[in-house]
């Protein structure tokens, strides 16, 4: 076993775990401790240094996230092989440790609780290379073509099925228009609606990629305020605006889910003002106790709400198929504007998918996912409440692939976010999301499960309470 020989001074200045850190960092830049050498696990180390394990722990982690080294799961910690050192070392004395170090931090995260991937046990690779097959063996000359503008039309009847039996959705094929994401259709969208409207408001805070799209087509921008329940109603229509973005089965980021009072209200706003609803409905069937929340597109018969839905949180974020649904009175709109745009979304996507549900697949595999994500959620929740207790607030935990964290602590969330990247951990916080700046009297930081292994939840939230609450756990 490798032995470590150096004499740690307890009455120094500098912390022990400094100290053990820079003599294991020395001894590897000099090579004198060579590339994959295993390391002495945490509890002998502690052992024959006669230190805490938590010295040892703080030591390992920062060599980690500085990168000279490298951790295999259930294995150990081994040494990382680092380039050679060609630059002048007197030239680069004088940078920003701490730049270079937040620089390692962010190639290095160890545990991702961001929201842009999905669990990689979810998908069945080998079931949707069997569809894509298929799809191609139908009829291989229609490939050859572009397709047509507003989508296949045997996937359009599918998700007309589908929305109407698990959304409530009242629709005909000829309503939906297919496209590569939902920032590509919001921009047809404003394409269509530009001559006609000029202000939207949007939940504040809230999803910011749509937001981008109207702010690029120079819409005026109005951040209305959230209630517990969802978006402020009163604040909406004393607004200047003619058209609003909610998100009301599960309000991005915060979770929460709007009462079927607002929801009439709303639909009562858009049916007395003649005004437009932007229903974004992006992972309503992921709920984990009851039925999923029916749609205000359903609650209103399909009049004066354009419905957005999309397969990137159920299926595969990659396979880039979205799908928007109009009123009937904006259907004449897009007729007139469709020829502009060729469509973005893969045909042999769009037909493979459409045989997909067809077939059946798509609930079955819906399914799957609600208990992958149940499992996920439950175990999330109760770690938080063993180990963090009553210094955090859980929010938004019966639906979707998210939950907020309250946290008790006089950071800011970009030091809250700071300091969980240094050991590894990466968390997005809200003040990400808000137009106008964020008046909440504790920081707020998102943890998303979507992706994160399951065994990576509880050793992640261990880490983030060290952290974030735990005076004496020094980062150095």
């Amino acid at each position: 076993m490798l032995e470590f020989a150096l004499p740690l001074e307890k009455d120094k200045d500098k912390p022990i775990y400094m100290q053990l850190y820079e003599y294991i960092k020395r001894e590897i830049i000099s090579g004198r401790i060579e590339p994959n050498t295993k390391l002495p696990s945490i509890r002998q180390l502690s052992s024959n240094l006669k230190v805490s394990r938590t010295t040892i722990e703080a030591t390992y982690h920062q060599l980690y996230v500085e990168g000279y080294i490298v951790s295999q799961p259930k294995v150990g910690y081994f040494v990382n092989t680092i380039a050679d050192n060609t630059f002048d070392n007197k030239k680069t004395s004088s940078i920003n440790k701490a730049d270079n170090i937040q620089e390692t931090v962010s190639k290095m995260v160890e545990y991702d609780f961001r929201n842009d991937y999905i669990d990689r046990q979810s998908f069945d690779f080998t079931l949707w290379r069997k569809y894509l097959n298929k799809a191609l063996m139908l009829d291989s000359e229609r490939f050859l073509t572009y397709g047509s503008h507003q989508g296949e039309i045997e996937l359009r009847k599918e998700i007309a099925k589908y929305v109407h039996q698990s959304r409530g959705v009242v629709c005909t094929p000829e309503q939906i228009i297919i496209g590569a994401g939902v920032q590509t259709l919001l921009s047809m969208l404003c394409g269509i609606l530009k001559p006609h409207y000029t202000h939207i408001g949007f939940e504040d805070p809230g999803f910011r990629q749509a937001r981008y799209i109207f702010k690029d087509h120079n819409f005026n921008i109005i951040p209305i305020k959230l209630d517990n329940d969802g978006i402020n109603v009163k604040l909406l229509a004393e607004s200047k605006a003619k058209i609003v973005y909610v998100s009301p089965s599960h309000q991005f980021p915060m979770g929460s889910i709007m009462s079927i009072n607002k929801r009439i209200q709303l639909l009562n706003w858009a049916h007395e003002n003649e005004t437009l609803i932007i229903e974004d409905d992006y992972d309503s069937e992921l709920r984990y106790s009851g039925r999923p929340i029916p749609s205000l597109q359903g609650l209103s018969e399909g009049s004066n709400v354009i419905y957005l839905g999309t397969f990137s949180k159920i299926l595969l974020p990659s396979m880039r198929i979205s799908y928007m649904i109009l009123p009937p009175k904006l259907l004449a709109l897009y007729k007139e504007h469709k020829k502009k745009y060729n469509q973005t979304s893969s045909q042999i996507e769009q037909i493979a998918l459409s045989l997909f549900m067809k077939e059946g697949m798509l609930e079955k595999h819906i399914r799957k996912l609600r208990k992958i994500y149940a499992k996920k959620n439950q175990l999330l929740i109760t770690t938080i409440d063993k180990i963090m207790k009553e210094k955090v607030t859980v929010m938004g935990t019966e639906t979707g692939l998210h939950i907020l964290l309250e946290l008790k602590s006089p950071h800011t969330p970009d030091k809250i976010t700071s300091l969980a990247e240094k050991v590894g951990v990466k968390v997005t916080p809200i003040s990400n999301y808000f137009i106008n700046s964020s008046h909440n009297k504790y920081p707020l930081v998102l943890l998303s499960y979507g992706g994160i292994p399951i065994e990576h939840i509880e050793p992640a939230i261990k880490l983030l309470h060290k952290v974030w609450f735990e005076d004496n756990f020094h980062l150095g």
